[in-house]
């Protein structure tokens, strides 16, 4: 088709180029023979074949991305602004390029340049070059940076280097910000102007708005084959809309406007109906009126009697005042002489309570004292307290001893063998101080010198005493003698050598009979013990329970005999204090009951001049109070019928009868007065409503003045005088309002034509074509129903009668207003709005009739896209051929059948289809793309961020060698591809 693509006047997109953007370091993608993007899923395939629409279309920012551009995810969800805008810019480093063979303007391919603008703005923007991708790649990329030969990021990368390199290299270097700019440029149809057409990507027959939707929703068609037959309703509607080609063929009626003044005018045509029949409701407000100047002083009157009782009220309550003043000294000294008896009653219950401790502190020690006295009275007098004391503690100590004995086997028999030890060493002693005594001239005290026994006896007192039973010999006695003689005698002590040894007096020496005597007296006691003992150990169980209880009972008897003994001095001298502080609590109150008595009769007197006080002041409350409720009905009255409360402007009249009857015949009269205005107003008000008479917004407060009445009843009079003229203006309007509706019944009318024109155009261009397996393909344009219904009803409508429109004509007005102009404004009708769909019937090859089923999503993608290409050869110049990116993402997903129609057909059409599948895809899908992408098989390790490391940097890979040629067999040797 395109042998020579100079006559052809070809422009081609050829390379499409992702720079730190789309999830990717860098991808040069070639379109010139389209292809598959193979790699991992969620790696960016669909999204940098997505980034085409952002070259194709002349926008400045992402604010309304999903009016703008569609961009969504699987599920159909659309992302918002801001993902868009950080997933394809997501730096300063951001670039997406896109290279075009145009040789309208050139013979050499141009580059379209896009990059990050301002990230609060979401804006990007674009520079135009007229070298190619080749000359500018190293701005981009560096091949030599890394050890791994895949190349990585140029440090220096900023839009501002490109831009000064692009200055500084290329004549024709452009850089576009407003969207009117860049829309002439990328759209431009001047074709023998090389300059207009240089960075030229499509172009368009005209570059009107009408022109630049309707390529806008086809483009969403290229990119988005699955869209379904919204996006293509979009298309058709924008064609449609482009083919207005004058102003007259644009409906701009204001529906809202006409519908108001209809019902206006009808409303207006009820009134004068309504205007004789309301004249009895007239004569009536007559009546009214009359009862109003009857009363027309009822407000003064009201007034003069709430000034005059206000008065009154102020005198009363001056006196009253007076009065409570009274009533406040008498209460504070009824108060006072109350708090004097009430302090004394106090004290008295102080002193009570006082006396009550006291009394039970008395008998408290008065008991004591004298169970104290029981148990001294046992003892001779002359025996101290002390004494006895002592000998309470010894008992105490002695039944202790023998408790613990009574209560311990084994302490008892301790204690009775200690006893037979001392008693076998008391019976020894016995019998060596018994011998000593029948030998008591043997003792040494006799048989030696005294001075000699009084030196051995400092030395050792025993040994002095010693008694050797026999006379000593001479021998003994001079070594003895001799020793002695060794210790020197001083005045108070003797001396050996460097010790001194403390002289025992012969006074004090105790003979051996004293000693003997103490001996078998302590021997008598142990003896006597070990006998009890004995006698104790040989008790019954029962014996000894017994006799433990008693000696417990006896212990604690006995300690709290000591402890009574011990306290009794000062539990005496306690109660002799106490009967002192009893004696003088009852004088003292003796004393407080006659304070009492004088402060109580005090309180009754002043309590009796209070309570005639109070009584007083009473009556006279009353009497205010029923002047303050005549008072507060009247100003309730007042404030009722929104009158003043006070500051009144009326004379004063001290003469008034202020009584309830006075009063009630003043409200009375008001009541009257205001019923009947009242009447009035609301009869005036019922008027108004009915538009008998004009309001003017004063008529329809609550309260009106007696002048606006009167000036209403005189308007109410003079319009009915004029009913008749009235009557013959109302059917002149409804002939004028129904001639405003003649001109759009046929704008509606070539809207709805243009539809069908456009329907049985695209139904010429499928004549005789064949997709796949049908041979033939019928589209059927729907129209919105609401607008084909009015459509017809205005087929109907007369508009030279003077009668008013019908309600169903209206309604079907409405019905379509709130359709198409939901705010309720006059605005264009556009195609967009009229068309609510695009459908399709189909033949197969060998039937006769049109299938009845409906097709798959398959088939209907290959009639939108033959759809397409019949649009957009009508959008073109005619004069010019394109070469256009068509993407069908997931390509793995569609029937492999299709792509033997869809392929061949779509590049003889002038598209390149490009699709994106995950390493799943089947080798046979791949080798009807002819090429393939490996996208993800590199990743630098210099990239621009961490996050975005791959690199696609090589050509196209295929199965065979280009040009070469496969049969079925041998395709068929590939089979599918494994998950």
């Amino acid at each position: 088709m395109f042998n020579n693509p100079i006559d052809n006047l070809l422009i081609s997109i050829s390379r499409l180029v992702a720079v730190d953007s789309a999830g990717v370091a860098i991808a040069e993608i070639d379109l010139r023979e389209g292809g598959i993007l193979i790699g991992g899923g969620n790696i960016g395939k669909t999204s940098i074949l997505n980034a085409i629409r952002l070259f194709l279309l002349p926008e400045e920012n992402f604010k309304d991305s999903k009016n703008k551009f569609g961009f969504s995810d699987k599920e159909g969800n659309f992302y918002s602004n801001d993902e868009c805008f950080e997933h394809y810019f997501p730096s300063s480093t951001s670039f997406l390029i896109l290279e075009c063979d145009n040789y309208l303007g050139g013979p050499m391919p141009h580059c379209q340049i896009l990059y990050r603008g301002n990230s609060d703005k979401l804006d990007y923007r674009r520079m135009f070059t007229s070298l190619r991708y080749a000359q500018i790649r190293h701005l981009f990329w560096d091949d030599n940076v890394g050890d791994d030969g895949i190349g990585g990021r140029v440090d220096d990368l900023s839009p501002s280097k490109v831009q000064a390199f692009l200055k500084r290299e290329d004549k024709h270097f452009k850089s576009l910000v407003r969207a009117s700019a860049i829309k002439e440029v990328i759209y431009a149809n001047q074709l023998l102007d090389i300059d207009a057409m240089r960075f030229c990507l499509f172009p368009l027959n005209s570059t009107k708005d009408a022109d630049v939707d309707a390529f806008r929703a086809l483009v969403r068609l290229l990119f988005d084959m699955k869209t379904g037959s919204d996006a293509v309703r979009l298309a058709v509607a924008n064609i449609i809309e482009s083919r207005k080609k004058e102003r007259k063929d644009e409906l701009n009626f204001d529906i809202d406007a006409f519908i108001n003044h209809n019902d206006m005018l009808s409303r207006r045509e009820l009134i004068l109906k309504k205007i004789e029949s309301l004249r009895p409701e007239y004569e009536k407000l007559a009546i009214s009126h009359q009862q109003l100047v009857s009363n027309k002083n009822a407000e003064d009157a009201l007034m003069q009697y709430a000034m005059m009782i206000d008065s009154r009220i102020n005198q009363e309550n001056q006196t009253l005042e007076q009065e409570e003043t009274q009533l406040t000294l008498q209460k504070g000294k009824v108060r006072s002489a109350k708090k004097a008896c009430d302090d004394t009653v106090d004290k008295q219950k102080t002193l009570k309570g006082g006396v009550k401790v006291l009394v039970r502190q008395q008998k408290k020690l008065d008991e004591i004292v004298q169970e104290t006295d029981l148990i001294l009275n046992i003892y001779d007098k002359s025996e101290t307290i002390d004494d006895i004391i002592s000998g309470h503690r010894e008992h105490l100590d002695d039944r202790k001893e023998a408790l613990r004995l009574k209560e311990d086997a084994e302490a008892l028999q301790t204690e009775l063998e200690t006893l037979k030890q001392e008693v076998s060493n008391l019976s020894e002693s016995e019998a060596r101080y018994q011998a000593s005594v029948n030998a008591q001239q043997f003792k040494l005290f006799n048989q030696l010198p005294e001075s000699a026994w009084m030196k051995l006896a400092a030395v050792n007192e025993e040994l002095a005493d010693s008694n050797p039973a026999r006379v000593l010999s001479s021998s003994e006695r001079q070594a003895i003698e001799s020793f002695t003689d060794l210790l020197e005698e001083k005045q108070q002590h003797y001396a050996l050598w460097d010790l001194t040894l403390e002289s025992i007096p012969s006074i004090n020496r105790e003979s051996d009979q004293i000693r003997l005597s103490k001996v078998q007296e302590a021997l008598e006691q142990k003896r006597k013990r070990v006998a009890e003992l004995s006698a104790m150990g040989n008790q019954s169980r029962i014996e000894r329970i017994k006799e433990i209880t008693a000696l417990k009972t006896e212990i604690k008897r006995t300690e709290t005999e000591i402890n009574l003994l011990k306290a009794y001095t000062n539990n005496a001298d306690q109660l002799q204090e106490t009967n002192k502080e009893l004696a003088e609590a009852e004088e003292a109150r003796e004393s407080l009951q006659k304070q009492f008595d004088v402060q109580n009769d005090l309180w009754v007197q002043e309590k009796h001049s209070f309570d005639a006080q109070t009584h007083k002041l009473t009556e006279k409350k009353e009497q205010v109070e029923k002047l303050t409720g005549r008072s507060i009905r009247v100003k309730a009255e007042l404030q009722a019928h929104h009158l003043p409360v006070s500051d009144f402007s009326v004379l004063p009249d001290q003469t008034l009868d202020l009584s309830e009857e006075t009063l009630r015949d003043r409200i009375d009269a008001l009541h009257k007065k205001r019923q009947a205005k009242t009447e009035i107003t609301e009869k005036i008000q019922d008027f108004v409503r009915a538009q008998v008479l004009e309001n003017d917004d004063k008529l329809m407060l609550s309260h009106l003045d007696d002048e606006l009445l009167e000036h209403a009843f005189h308007q109410l009079q003079t319009r009915y005088q004029g009913l008749d003229d009235e009557f013959d203006i109302l059917r002149k309007n409804f002939i004028e309002h129904k001639h405003t509706v003649h001109a759009i019944i046929n704008e509606l009318k070539n809207n709805r034509e243009l539809v069908f024109q456009f329907e049985q155009s695209i139904n010429r261009a499928f004549e005789g074509l064949e997709i796949n397996d049908l041979s033939q393909v019928e589209a059927k344009i729907k129209v919105e129903a609401r607008f084909d219904d009015l459509v017809r009803e205005i087929e109907f409508f007369d508009t030279h009668s003077d009668q008013k429109a019908s309600e169903q004509f209206i309604e079907r007005l409405k019905a379509f207003s709130k359709k198409f102009f939901p705010e309720g404004k006059a605005a264009l009708l556009t195609m967009e709005q009229i068309v609510s769909g695009i459908s399709y019937r189909v033949k197969k090859r060998g039937q006769n009739g049109w299938e009845s089923k409906s097709q798959s999503t398959s088939t209907i993608m290959l009639i939108n896209i033959k759809l397409v290409e019949i649009l957009l050869s009508r959008l073109r110049n005619s004069a010019c051929a394109t070469q256009f990116p068509l993407v069908i993402d997931e390509g793995a997903s569609v029937d492999s059948s299709q792509f033997d129609w869809l392929l061949p057909n779509m590049k003889k059409a002038g598209f390149r289809v490009l699709s994106a599948s995950t390493n799943s895809a089947s080798s046979e899908i791949i080798f009807k793309f002819g090429q393939h992408f490996r996208l993800d098989s590199m990743r630098t390790s210099k990239p621009y961020d961490e996050a975005r490391t791959i690199a696609y940097t090589g050509i196209p890979e295929s199965f065979v060698i280009k040009g070469s040629a496969l049969d079925r067999e041998q395709l068929d040797m590939f089979g599918e591809a494994d998950e």
